[in-house]
């Protein structure tokens, strides 16, 4: 069983400010619902719906992305993030997001995010 993350690895107010982004402007809640933070039912996308090149997704037999749950992402402590693994940092995939769905995310607003993410 996950354990919660050590409470001074990330900024609690900020989390909260965050979770107000993941569940408003950002869209995070979209796919990512509580709460394992992943898609109820059918959890594959396309390349093209996340804003990505399909070269982990050929692999897989039907050609998609899985949406990965964010439940316990805090257990990452270096690289790997994103459906393929493909961003070294959250705040990578917080930048591929607002730039490809056009969300025009404030820096506070992308550091709470990833607060946020941390405390999952």
């Amino acid at each position: 069983m996950l354990q919660p993350p050590p409470p001074n690895s990330y900024d609690h107010s900020a989390a909260q400010r965050g979770k107000s982004v993941f569940n408003g402007h950002a869209q995070c809640s979209t796919c990512h619902v509580p709460p394992l933070f992943t898609e109820p039912g059918w959890n594959m996308h396309t390349a093209d719906e996340i804003g990505v090149d399909d070269f982990q997704a050929s692999r897989a037999p039907d050609d998609r992305y899985r949406t990965s749950p964010l439940k316990g992402l805090w257990t990452h402590t270096k690289g790997g993030f994103y459906h393929d693994g493909r961003f070294a940092s959250l705040m990578d995939v917080v930048n591929h997001y607002d730039s490809f769905k056009s969300l025009h995310l404030s820096g506070q607003e992308k550091r709470d995010l990833v607060e946020y993410l941390k405390s999952l």
